[in-house]
């Protein structure tokens, strides 16, 4: 059987065949050709079609998935500030209760007076950086525990310190 036969058999022409042959090599050539500024390559859009068809619905939840996470980025960042303006109001707090116990001429440690000079290092920091955070509540209560602790530090008068012998021989003397 000859070429021509099988073709007749097909019902194709030789003519027919060299026809599709060129239109296919045509077709498959455009899908290649890169213009430059002008870019056509048909695979590249049809397999991009294909794959958003495939891929239409994860897709949709990863879009989702990511207004989620905004959300929830958003309400962390809520919390992180609330947080923080608690832990200035707790310090704050601290500042003024031990001044009150210092105008009560309660004695008190070296540890304890540095950690609430800790709390006002935090504190005057936090106000320095938020100037719109109201500050004038704890400025007296600052002023007389620093005050205070500069004594406590010249004398050596702290709770748990032994007195030094000049201070006893005075406290002596006033008996």
């Amino acid at each position: 059987m000859t070429l021509n036969q099988f073709l007749s058999t097909l019902g194709v022409s030789i003519t027919d065949l060299v026809r599709l042959g060129i239109t296919g090599f045509i077709i498959l050539m455009i899908g290649c050709i890169k213009i430059p500024k002008i870019e056509i390559n048909i695979w590249s859009w049809l397999f991009q079609k294909i794959g958003k068809a495939i891929n239409g619905e994860v897709i949709n939840q990863v879009g989702t998935v990511k207004k989620d996470v905004d959300s929830l980025r958003s309400n962390i960042e809520k919390n992180e500030k609330i947080i923080e303006e608690e832990k200035i109001r707790s310090a704050r707090q601290r500042i003024l209760r031990f001044s009150d116990e210092v105008l009560l001429n309660q004695r008190h440690s070296k540890e304890h007076f540095e950690e609430v000079l800790e709390d006002i290092d935090i504190y005057e920091k936090y106000c320095q950086s938020h100037p719109k955070y109201e500050n004038s509540k704890a400025v007296f209560a600052i002023d007389t525990i620093k005050k205070v602790y500069a004594t406590c530090l010249e004398e050596k008068d702290f709770l748990g310190y032994e007195p030094l012998p000049n201070k006893r021989k005075k406290e002596d003397d006033n008996k």
